[in-house]
Formats: C-alpha cells, structure tokens, sequence
C-alpha cells in the first residue's frame, strides 16, 4: 500500500537528491530569455532514485501550445514538511509585469501539485465545476486559471489564457510514474472538494481559503532583467 505521508529518512533523501538535481536544472540560467529544459535534464526528476512514490505529480510534456517547460522547483518542496508549497513546473519566460516591480511576473504557464488542504474555494470568484479526466475540477479566472482533484492531490494550473490553460489540463499526466490499472493516472478524490465552511478548521483563515497558487511567483531566473 501507498504510504499517506513520506518519513524523515525520506525527506532527508529527497532534499539532499533534490538540491543536486536542480543545481543541474538551473545550470546557464540568467536574467532574460531562459533555454528550454531538455528532455534529458528532466529524466533525473522523473526517473531518479529520489523520486516521491508514495504521491503522484503532473505535468504537461515539455511544451504547451509553443510555451517550452524552462524551470522546475525541487521535488523537496512536494514534501509534506512543505505542504502546501508543492511542486511546480514553469513554462516560458516572464511576458510582463505590473505597474509596481514588485508585483509579481506573469508566465505563459505554471503547473502546481499539492497535498491537498481542505480549502473554500469561495474567494476564486465565477467558477465553473467540471470533470478533466474524469475527476473534478473547477474553472475560474475567466478560464485562465483551473484547479484539478485526485486522489490526495490538488493539481493547479494557472495560464496567460483560457485556451493555453485548457490545452494543459488536456495534456495533463503523471509526472513521475507510470499509470497501472490498480493506481491509475487520475483516481477519484479521497477528500470533498470546496468543502462547507463549517467543516473547515480555524487554521484556513476566515475565508478557509488555502490552496489557489495563483499567488505564487516564478524563479528569479525567468524574471526580466532591471
């Protein structure tokens, strides 16, 4: 049987591997244009021997409608002493920024697997529920933004646009397994999406609101220069 959480001996594995294999991915990384990751850089990542069993993480090849996968985050951030940061995949380069500098960096497209935290999904603003590879999912942000449940993970993709969004969630898979038919690609939810505010905790805030990524900023690399 699968395992619900992952060991310290584990996590002490995972962060050590981690560190080595992204120095790799990072390498010749700058301030501008960053270089597409190559298939072979990724193959650590997905094939290592650090590589989290006990939860899958997905991905969406290595180009989405022209956006190359650039940057990776460390598998150690999936960790559950991390949860949940989770695990990020970045495609593209950085197309603009706000008025403020500061205000964060807009990529053609970043896919993020977490432990899912029982979360409202309230403050999303207009959704749409739907089914994405037979499992459910909701659309929101004009359908830039889509928010996947399986199994003990909630997949997050957040795009420059509905279409780009929705080619991802098409092409979505396991990042790091091979499906089988007793643990497939996309098993249903063990939890209750969005789930009533009463049975949320008092650590969600008062809004009980905890898993939108659509917050999180992109490596520094994929940032434009000053």
């Amino acid at each position: 049987m699968r395992s619900a959480s992952i060991g310290s001996s584990r996590r002490r594995l995972l962060t050590l591997a981690a560190t080595a294999a992204l120095g790799a991915l990072l390498a010749g990384c700058t301030t501008h244009a960053v270089a597409p990751i190559s298939a072979a850089a990724i193959a650590p990542e997905r094939e290592g021997p650090h590589k989290f069993k006990e939860y899958t993480v997905y991905w969406a090849g290595m180009e989405v409608d022209g956006a190359r996968l650039t940057d990776a985050d460390s598998p150690a951030f999936f960790d559950t002493l991390y949860a949940p940061v989770g695990f990020t995949l970045y495609y593209g380069n950085c197309e603009g920024r706000g008025t403020l500098r500061d205000g964060g960096c807009t990529l053609p497209l970043r896919i993020t697997t977490s432990i899912y935290t029982a979360h409202s999904d309230a403050s999303y603003g207009a959704q749409r529920w739907t089914e994405i590879h037979g499992v459910p999912a909701v659309v929101y942000d004009g359908g830039d933004a889509i928010e996947i449940y399986t199994d003990h993970q909630d997949v997050d993709i957040v795009a420059d646009s509905p279409a780009r969004a929705a080619s991802a969630a098409a092409a979505l898979e396991p990042f790091n397994r091979v499906p089988s038919p007793g643990w497939p690609a996309f098993p249903q939810p063990v939890y209750t999406p969005d789930p009533p505010q009463v049975q949320l905790n008092g650590d969600t805030g008062p809004t009980g609101v905890t898993g939108a990524t659509t917050g999180i900023s992109p490596p520094s690399q994929l940032e434009p220069a000053p």
